[in-house]
């Protein structure tokens, strides 16, 4: 029999290992230069994990509010098979940055701020591929860590 202190410390452990490769994740993702933040939601809303620059920090807050209103429309067309949501939100009076949603796992949306001028056609399969590991993750369909 397995003592109850041995299986939470274990759980503990695996807890660890997926915050851990979560923020690996969302790491590798914002070190992209197109990328401006990247945001790990919850589908009711809430941030589960952040990255972003300084430069970018003000114009990320307006885009978090938004984000945070229309996280259950975006959910709902994630849900109808769409493998990503992309939006352009203005950010300033004639400039607008893209921002994508792909769903990463059954619980959460991976959300990325680009800039105006990013190369969307890479940075899809870089973000098609970080929302696909992180799904894996969050779901542990896969054994956590490299």
């Amino acid at each position: 029999m397995i003592s109850p202190v041995i299986n939470s410390d274990l759980s503990l452990k695996n807890l660890s290992t997926a915050i851990s490769s979560i923020g690996k994740e969302l790491d590798h993702l914002n070190k992209f230069r197109d990328v401006q933040a990247v945001i790990l939601f919850r589908l009711d809303g809430k941030v589960l994990e952040s990255k972003y620059s300084q430069e970018s920090s003000r114009s990320i807050l307006i885009v978090i509010c938004w984000v945070k209103n229309i996280i259950s429309k975006t959910m709902v067309e994630l849900q109808r098979g769409s493998k990503s949501v992309k939006y352009d939100k203005e950010i300033k009076y004639g400039e607008s940055i893209p921002v994508y949603f792909y769903r990463a796992g059954n619980s959460s949306i991976l959300v990325t701020f680009l800039g105006p001028l990013a190369n969307t056609g890479f940075m899809e399969i870089e973000m098609s591929r970080t929302s696909r590991r992180l799904g894996w993750i969050i779901d542990q369909k896969k054994p956590l860590g490299d």
